[in-house]
């Protein structure tokens, strides 16, 4: 009879428990839980005026472009706000758009291009704004009321079309408010954006800009019966003799009495007749599609991602509406097949000095976040763009004078366009910008995602490979010390002392890629029964390399030459065997002691300091002073729609934010799944649904009362599981609510091992 009442309470438990996590709440849907985190404006604003050729900044300002509401399928984006008094905005973002010479990388010659906009002028004067950004549908509508009548207007990206809508009902005397195209010169923003006497990030080769100060030709206009077209030849030289490529802005208008539709959209081709045929028939296809249809169509896709990615549950709005917003935007702007998501994402402004793919931290926080929430096949265009690009990581290497021959090394430069091409020149050492260890941290994130998600093959057949050249590279470089240990030459520590002067030998940058690199090629050898001819020198290398670079008074240093003095300093380059590496444990008192100094030492100035550091808290334990750095961010750092800038729009720190929520619930690094370990003591209710964890486990878990009470695993492949709970007395259940065997490892902190089998569920709850 006992027995039987506690099989009844646990499965009522377990009932709550999945209703809970579902939607936010037992009695709320998750449409609603979702929607009531829209964006919402009563006052659209512009972008400022700038003097033309003067450094200028959005710094704390809420301006256009970081207070619009936008919308994008991974390919084409929008960003809906003022244009200024009496006229709006409607950006056109196409993430693949780039200068179209050499095919080596240059912030000019392959950097990302401006498209243009689509303006609407009300007829009368504005008199009041409404704007809302729904979140869960994707999908933006708004009223302008103005001295003449009322705008209603409705628009999105589609999520599977190419096509942007804007529809509108108009009443009054508004119904024939204008709308045109306006092109943006497609010249590269860094030379629109810097130019003062004070600061240049990078002036204009002498062959990018012809006298009249263009790059490529005027573009021209066409139409195809009712599609007007604007056509941007992309040219090889300033001679514009040769056009290497084109990009067509073309879009149909619609009326019917009161109602106006136009569908817009964006095609790319080296043949121009193919680029015209494409975005012509995308329009026709997409206009023969009934609008509830197709509108239903978007909201579908919508629906349906929200319906397969964790659900973490906050019980701090503003975390809870940041954590949402994060996910949309992720989806506008990353698309399975798409391109990698840059510093822009689907929406590129004319004025930005980061046309391109930074490699020493924006890539590597942009993608760090999605595997634990579901999202890793959202992350896979940057993986499959390294494999694919493979012999560019090579010529970044072998292109330089003297490295000819050296064929197995691949590396990342600091920035590049999307195929990976820029030389790492070792003369950069003398300016702290040799970054040898930018490819092995990137792939650090790959690796992540292959172990939650039980990606073998993957690991295998790409990483693997990957990682080889990459460590390679750090063969090449080394030197023998006298007692028979490995050194490292001067390479770099990011944005230490940039540009001023080389670092010096040692950089604990490339200690941690390197230890964490060759670390992971021997795990995935010893895992695969590999072999590989190199597994003895990995070995060799791994057990003579120097350690760490520390100082007893200032903690882990940059280097052999640099102490880290700068407590300011904003990049954590110099802490990698803390985070995101953790070479390091916290439960090791000799670590702690060393890992506690520096990590309190370090302040940081920006916004992805804030992040890194609370994830290094939270690893620590430490979720109070985590929550205090968060906050922070979140009041100095995040702009209306979540988008942040320094000097220009930089997509990535929002997305590392994410990292450091993730990290206040589930950790699983090293041996083992933390639940609710850096978790706030104020958040005493909180709970998640369906994170992914290294091992292939899917892990829910909730807190009530400051205590965690119930944890769910679902083993996807099977094997052993050891799992921190955080509670002093529990029970282990099966799926049908009987007791399950395993092994107690710490009783304090509640770690248990459990051996799993493929789709097994096992239940922890707290008595």
């Amino acid at each position: 009879m006992v027995h039987s009442v506690r099989t009844v309470i646990l499965s009522a438990i377990l009932l709550l428990f999945s209703s809970f996590v579902a939607g936010g709440a037992a009695d709320a849907s998750l449409s609603e839980s979702i929607s009531k985190y829209d964006l919402t404006w009563n006052k659209l604003t512009s972008d400022p005026v700038f003097e033309p050729g003067v450094r200028h900044s959005h710094w704390g300002q809420k301006d256009g472009y970081y207070d619009g509401a936008i919308m994008g399928n991974g390919l084409l984006g929008t960003n809906f706000y003022k244009l200024g008094d009496g006229a709006y905005r409607l950006n056109v973002g196409r993430s693949d758009v780039t200068e179209a010479r050499e095919k080596w990388f240059d912030l000019f010659y392959s950097g990302r291009l401006p498209i243009g906009y689509f303006t609407l002028k009300p007829l009368g004067k504005v008199q009041k704004e409404e704007m809302r950004l729904h979140i869960y549908d994707a999908q933006t509508t708004g009223s302008f009321h103005t001295d003449k009548g009322k705008i209603d207007f409705n628009t999105y990206v589609h999520a599977t079309r190419d096509a942007i809508i804007f529809e509108t009902i108009a009443s009054g005397g508004e119904q024939n408010y204008e709308w045109d195209f306006v092109p943006q010169q497609a010249i590269s923003p860094t030379a629109m954006h810097w130019g003062n006497k004070e600061i240049v990030f990078s002036r204009a080769p002498k062959d990018y800009m012809n006298k009249d100060g263009k790059s490529n030709p005027d573009p021209y206009r066409e139409k195809f019966k009712d599609i007007e077209m604007l056509i941007q030849p992309l040219a090889a030289d300033t001679s514009f003799t040769k056009i290497n490529r084109y990009y067509i802005v073309a879009w149909s208008e619609f009326r019917s009495g009161a109602n106006r539709r136009v569908i817009a959209s964006v095609s790319q081709d080296s043949d121009l007749q193919k680029a015209k045929q494409d975005v012509i028939r995308t329009i026709l296809k997409t206009s023969s599609i009934r609008k509830k249809t197709l509108e239903k169509q978007h909201r579908s896709w919508w629906h349906t991602f929200y319906d397969n990615i964790a659900t973490m549950n906050f019980p701090d709005s503003r975390v809870q509406g940041f954590y949402w917003m994060q996910c949309y935007k992720f989806a506008s702007t990353a698309r399975p097949g798409k391109p990698i998501v840059d510093l822009q994402g689907v929406w590129p402004t004319y004025d930005t000095p980061w046309p391109a793919i930074w490699m020493n931290l924006n890539i590597q926080l942009t993608y760090s976040w999605q595997t634990r929430v579901g999202l890793s096949r959202f992350a896979q265009p940057l993986w499959d763009a390294l494999w694919d690009n493979r012999d560019n990581l090579r010529r970044n290497v072998t292109d330089n004078p003297g490295q000819e021959t050296w064929t197995e090394c691949l590396a990342l430069p600091r920035a590049s366009s999307y195929d990976m091409h820029s030389r790492l020149d070792p003369k950069l050492a003398e300016k702290n910008a040799y970054e040898a260890g930018n490819l092995t941290w990137t792939l650090f994130y790959c690796y992540r995602q292959c172990l939650a998600e039980g990606d073998d093959k993957q690991m295998r057949e790409r990483l693997f490979p990957l990682l080889k050249g990459a460590v390679n590279l750090f063969f090449r470089l080394r030197t023998v010390n006298t007692d028979g240990t490995y050194s490292l030459p001067p390479t770099a520590s990011p944005e230490y002392k940039e540009c001023v002067e080389s670092i010096g030998t040692n950089s604990n940058y490339d200690l941690a890629n390197l230890r964490w690199g060759l670390q992971t090629l021997i795990s995935i050898d010893e895992k695969f029964g590999i072999s590989d001819p190199l597994l003895p020198e990995w070995k060799d290398f791994l057990e003579k390399l120097v350690p760490f670079r520390y100082n007893e008074k200032t903690g882990f240093m940059v280097s052999d030459k640099f102490e880290f003095l700068d407590t300011t300093h904003r990049h954590y380059s110099h802490l990698f065997m803390i985070y995101p590496y953790h070479l390091l444990d916290w439960d090791n008192p000799a670590d702690y002691a060393r890992m506690a100094l520096s990590v309190d030492r370090w302040r940081g100035n920006t916004g992805y300091s804030l992040t890194g550091k609370a994830s290094m808290l939270c690893s620590r334990g430490d979720g109070d002073e985590a929550l205090v750095l968060m906050k922070k961010f979140l009041d100095g750092w995040v702009r209306h729609n979540t988008l942040y800038n320094e000097s220009g729009p930089v997509i990535e720190t929002p997305f590392a934010a994410m990292s450091s929520f993730e990290d206040m619930y589930m950790q699983d690094w090293g041996d083992k799944i933390r639940i609710f370990w850096g978790c706030p003591s104020e958040w005493k209710n909180c709970s998640f649904n369906n994170m992914r964890a290294a091992g292939g486990f899917r892990v829910s878990a909730r807190r009530t009362g400051g205590k965690t009470e119930f944890i769910q695993i679902t083993s996807n492949k099977g094997g052993l599981c050891r799992l921190q709970t955080g509670m002093k007395k529990f029970s282990v259940k099966n799926s049908k609510g009987k007791d399950l065997n395993y092994k107690m490892i710490e009783a304090e902190r509640g770690i248990i091992e459990v051996s799993t089998k493929k789709n097994e569920v096992f239940t922890v709850l707290a008595e």
